[in-house]
């Protein structure tokens, strides 16, 4: 029973009647490689990394971007940062979701724009 995720990564444990939550393709990313819900992002909207590294350096393949960048693996080939890509931003624009005990770790660049978390 596939729970609302595309991939078909969220599903019901009737065992233990929770849904189980996505990895992020950690069998994937423990390779080098992006989760494909980043590789499958039609509006190219989605990027993978490492906080502690910046947000600056989260990647998503390059296909599809203005760049002169040649089709390539989407898994382990030609990818794109986001320093790359995004308008000079501060420590103000991004924000993240509340701490309700789940430490999340999406993070939003948003400019000219009200946050509602």
């Amino acid at each position: 029973c596939a729970m609302a995720c595309p991939y078909g990564v969220r599903y019901l444990n009737e065992e233990e009647r929770v849904v189980e939550k996505c990895t992020l393709c950690d069998q994937i990313t423990a390779a080098g490689g992006l989760p494909q819900c980043v590789i499958q992002c039609g509006g190219r909207a989605r990027f993978f990394g490492d906080l502690d590294k910046g947000i600056e350096s989260f990647e998503a393949p390059a296909i599809g971007y203005d760049v002169d960048r040649s089709y390539d693996n989407l898994y382990t080939g030609n990818r794109i940062t986001v320093g790359e890509l995004a308008k000079e931003y501060s420590d103000s624009d991004v924000y993240k979701l509340p701490n309700a005990g789940n430490e999340p770790s999406f993070a939003y660049i948003l400019r000219d724009r009200k946050w509602q978390g």
